[in-house]
């Protein structure tokens, strides 16, 4: 039951957008308008807060370090030994082999498994620094357009992501976000928060809806696609296995790190790349492979539920 109640409303959120397109209530323009308020407005809102109130410790350094470095070799293998595997969509898909979605998947997955526990949130700090930082400084250094070295930093600079989520780590870093905590603005600082940031989920779910195709020349690529990532991410599994055997010996800890890893790219990054996405198609492969990879996870779900209940 807690799995159903994690699992109706992105599924809920994901066929409304899908019947919006059908019906036509909801037109293209329509649709693009909501993606960039998201995109430009209430995203880096959110990505600010999450690192300006994640609690920074050493020992979760290691892990975070090995799953950037996991998320970087692969978005290069994408770039070039794969490349002709993830051909046609070839130009988004090293970003979608990058990241998993744990926030608003994984976690609750998780936790209504092992009630209480929020292990997951150790995990997605790598994810958030790589979708909110990386992937901004990786599309202006691959551009295809040409640019100078100048403006590709200026680029980056600019970028309302990397702002915020530098300003997230300098308010995390010098104790501002703990004086805001602490002071007479606390309620006023969540309430604006929870305002802003309560759409951005369900817009996102909606609009990947929305891009969904259910035509096999694009299910055939996604089922290559995830076929590809779910054995990667074995690869990171693994590497948690060898590189982290003690955190591993905590069955609980262990759940957490199969859900987290077989499941869908991070949402926040098929918004990222969306100045990459040149046509529909593009668009209806994203939310392809997202929807096949939610289909997954939920196989690794009920597996998991089982062998707990064995």
């Amino acid at each position: 039951m807690s799995a159903l109640t994690t699992l109706t409303p992105i599924f809920f959120m994901i066929v409304l957008g899908y019947v919006s397109k059908c019906m036509h209530w909801i037109t293209p323009e329509q649709k693009n308008g909501a993606n960039t308020i998201v995109f430009n407005l209430l995203f880096p809102i959110m990505i600010f807060n999450l690192l300006a109130s994640t609690q920074i410790e050493a020992d979760i350094l290691p892990m975070t370090l090995f799953i950037l470095a996991a998320y970087f070799l692969f978005f290069f293998l994408g770039k070039s030994v794969f490349k002709k595997w993830l051909a046609p969509y070839e130009r988004i898909s090293p970003y979608l082999l990058t990241t998993a979605e744990g926030g608003n998947l994984a976690l609750p997955l998780f936790v209504s498994l092992v009630p209480g526990s929020g292990d997951t949130v150790l995990l997605d700090l790598a994810g958030v620094i790589f979708c909110f930082v990386c992937i901004p400084i990786l599309m202006s250094v691959f551009s295809s357009t040409r640019q100078s070295p100048k403006e590709i930093i200026k680029n980056i600079v600019t970028n309302p992501f990397v702002i915020s989520a530098f300003l997230g780590i300098f308010f995390n870093l010098t104790g501002l976000y703990q004086w805001i905590e602490g002071s007479s603005f606390k309620t006023i600082y969540e309430g604006t928060l929870a305002m802003a940031t309560a759409p951005i989920i369900s817009m996102i779910l909606f609009i990947i809806g929305y891009n969904l195709d259910f035509s096999w020349n694009l299910i055939q690529p996604a089922i290559k696609f995830v076929g590809l990532r779910i054995v990667l991410f074995a690869c990171i599994i693994a590497g948690f296995f060898i590189l982290f055997p003690e955190r591993m010996a905590d069955q609980a800890f262990m759940m957490a790190v199969l859900i987290y890893f077989m499941g869908p790219v991070g949402f926040g990054v098929v918004m990222q790349i969306s100045p990459l996405m040149k046509n529909q198609k593009d668009e209806s492969f994203a939310s392809g492979v997202i929807s096949l990879n939610i289909i997954f996870v939920l196989i690794i779900y009920v597996i998991l539920v089982l062998m707990q209940n064995l």
